[in-house]
């Protein structure tokens, strides 16, 4: 009977339970109507969604197609390189719009930064020269070949080069390139005619390299001015009494012991001159540029027309002299330079001078004549000469001779 009586309670507690499942179904099905909100992100895809996805990636791929087809000149033509990246910007700005929520400043910098890798090239092919790929460099002076140097570059097969001056060609070579350059090195020697300036430093001669590639493209530079100013015009001496002075007993003497003879070699106005003393009128250095170049220097002392004494060949080599017998470092011909001379002072034994036993013949007019030669112009100023005299009364006034300019 119990038994009954429970099987009867359970049967009647179960009821309710039911009744409860059957209740909550229609929240699960979600009857409620959908706001518009949730009606938009139902049909639009989703970031990461696939689609959207594809799209960007080959919006991209387009710009960069675009892109390669632009730098190569836009082999295909303006037109279809245009094409192709308006497919690709058309590809990114629908990715944009495809997105819950379109930003106008997202599309228009993709826009901008799309064109610029499609159309870039192209923009940059159209507003530089034709000409520009080719370079025309590094022009130098070798002083130890005597030889100017310059680089050409670009990409073409060979390349022709000419120097002229005046619109006259003086030289001409061409060359092929390896590894997009070629160096080209021309003996100075071969086109020289003539310093590029004056002593005042203004360009009288202007040298200009021209360079023509295989297919086409030009170039010209102007040659440095100092790089090209090879020939001395001018040149002039100036001398330096040295006294020595001995005792004997109570007695003391002084006399000449020689001279210090020292030269200046360049560029500077033909008027300077010997001046009293023993100077030059060239001792303040002014309006004055040296050469460097390759040429010799001789210095000859006479007496009327008769040499007492002449200096080993001087042999200048771009910036420095050398001669046979010379100790230390050769002297700098960019100022006023000691000469050879055939013995050392008296008193420090240190300074190289011409000796008065050497070269002196009596009291009279002593003509200082440098003979400067050459070695790139062979026309009329390839020998330049210059005669600077002093009168020396030794014999009669010894050390208070005064050295007028004779």
């Amino acid at each position: 009977m119990s038994g009954l009586l429970d099987k009867a309670t359970a049967a009647k507690d179960a009821k309710p339970a039911k009744s409860t499942k059957v209740e909550s179904a229609p929240v699960d099905k979600k009857i409620s109507p959908p706001s518009s909100q949730g009606l938009m992100a139902a049909s639009s895809p989703a970031p990461g969604n696939p689609v959207t996805d594809y799209l960007q990636i080959a919006g991209w791929v387009i710009i960069v197609l675009a892109g390669v087809l632009s730098l190569r000149g836009g082999e295909m033509g303006p037109l279809i390189v245009s094409v192709v990246a308006l497919i690709g910007v058309g590809c990114l700005v629908q990715y944009e719009r495809m997105k819950p929520e379109l930003s106008t400043i997202k599309i228009g910098v993709s826009v901008a930064v799309a064109l610029i890798v499609a159309l870039g090239p192209l923009a940059a092919i159209a507003i530089i020269p034709s000409d520009s790929s080719m370079a025309l460099t590094q022009i130098e002076v070798n002083q130890e070949t005597d030889e100017i140097t310059f680089f050409v570059r670009g990409s073409f097969d060979s390349s022709k080069a000419t120097i002229s001056l005046d619109g006259e060609e003086l030289w001409t070579g061409t060359k092929s390139l390896n590894n997009d350059f070629a160096k080209f090195r021309v003996p100075i020697s071969e086109f020289f005619e003539g310093n590029s300036q004056n002593n005042f430093g203004d360009t009288i001669n202007e040298y200009v390299i021209s360079v023509e590639s295989n297919n086409g493209q030009t170039e010209s530079r102007t040659i440095t001015p100092g790089f090209l100013n090879r020939e001395v015009l001018e040149s002039g001496s100036k001398i330096t009494m040295v006294t020595k002075t001995s005792t004997s007993g109570t007695s003391t003497q002084t006399e000449v012991d020689g001279i210090l003879v020292e030269s200046i070699v360049g560029l500077f106005g033909a008027s300077e001159s010997a001046e009293d003393g023993g100077d030059h009128s060239m001792s303040t250095v002014s309006n004055y540029l040296p050469v460097f170049s390759d040429y010799t220097i001789q210095l000859k002392v006479m007496k009327g027309s008769s040499t007492k004494w002449q200096s080993p060949m001087i042999t200048v080599d771009g910036a420095t002299a050398s001669w046979d017998g010379t100790s230390g470092p050769n002297p700098s011909v960019d100022r006023w330079m000691g000469l050879p001379g055939t013995g050392y002072d008296d008193e420090t034994g240190q300074i190289k001078i011409l000796k008065r036993g050497d070269f002196f013949d009596g009291d009279g007019c002593y003509t200082f004549q440098l003979v400067v030669t050459n070695e790139y112009y062979t026309g009329d100023s390839a020998v330049q000469t210059s005669n600077n005299a002093w009168d020396l009364s030794w014999d009669s006034d010894e050390q208070d001779s005064e050295m007028n300019a004779c």
